[in-house]
């Protein structure tokens, strides 16, 4: 079998594999299954990502209500539905775009930023997460978790070997960062020969930024949620970070080699 052959073997795999939807009291995780349901997730990310974030917003944004790009047709969006409410409205969102998904000249949305082709050469299962969003009155934790635990049970059904993405982090002074970068360069730095380079934006080497007096018990309590999860698991970062204008943040390439999870009675174990 060739490599186009493959590939559009697993595409199909993968567009007919379904997740049933969990139901934790008033909150429902599945994928989305409408229009409806997509455009309800980019209303969460437009308000999270660039109302609440300040982020540079566009006439189209302002028209639509939403933040939509090139990738969402060809994605599956993690969702997280409120059942107390008549409306149901999308109350959280994880996008996942798989690589076999991608067109033949279409790249990931984290290769605008990083140069992944050390990552590529390695791994043939590539999942990619990102617009992770939560509604600003349900960050208590249960609606984090219900997307972490369904899109890593996901992962390891579909057998996917690399999971990743881009942590960021609010506001773009990058010197409001410096502690928690320099946790993160010291603690989850990636080899060399994995390493990506950034290829696009304001990026600054973390050596450069590096903070010897910093308090480590305070930066390990920066770290966002999310990013906790993807630390526990073997997350590793690139050693630049970008600083990025349009969403008012600095971020940094990350990735968690999945070949070696496994999912028990809802929690996730590492080998």
């Amino acid at each position: 079998m060739n490599r186009a052959t493959e590939q559009q073997r697993d595409h199909q795999e993968l567009a007919d594999y379904e997740m049933p939807a969990v139901q934790a009291g008033r909150y429902e995780v599945r994928f989305a299954r409408t229009a409806g349901e997509i455009r309800g997730a980019q209303a969460l990310r437009y308000r999270t990502l660039y109302v609440e974030n300040q982020g540079r917003v566009t006439a189209d944004m302002l028209q639509s209500g939403r933040e939509e790009d090139e990738w969402d047709p060809i994605a599956q969006h993690v969702i997280v539905l409120d059942r107390s409410k008549l409306e149901r409205p999308v109350v959280g969102t994880l996008r996942l775009v798989s690589k076999h998904a991608l067109a033949p000249t279409q790249s990931f949305y984290t290769e605008h930023a990083y140069d992944i082709s050390n990552l590529r050469a390695r791994y043939s299962r590539i999942l990619e997460l990102s617009r992770f969003c939560i509604d600003k009155d349900g960050r208590s934790g249960a609606i984090l978790m219900l997307i972490w635990k369904y899109t890593m049970q996901f992962i390891v059904a579909q057998r996917y070997e690399l999971m990743l993405g881009c942590a960021s982090f609010p506001g773009a002074d990058i010197e409001r960062h410096r502690c928690i970068l320099t946790y993160l360069y010291r603690n989850n730095l990636a080899p060399a020969e994995l390493q990506s380079r950034p290829v696009a934006g304001q990026s600054v080497p973390i050596r450069e930024l590096l903070d010897d007096a910093g308090e480590w018990e305070e930066a390990k309590q920066a770290v966002p949620t999310l990013l906790r999860g993807y630390l526990k698991v073997g997350a590793k970062i690139a050693d630049s970070a970008i600083i990025d204008p349009v969403f008012n943040t600095v971020f940094v390439g990350i990735y968690v080699d999945a070949r070696d999870m496994v999912v028990q009675n809802h929690t996730l174990v590492r080998y």
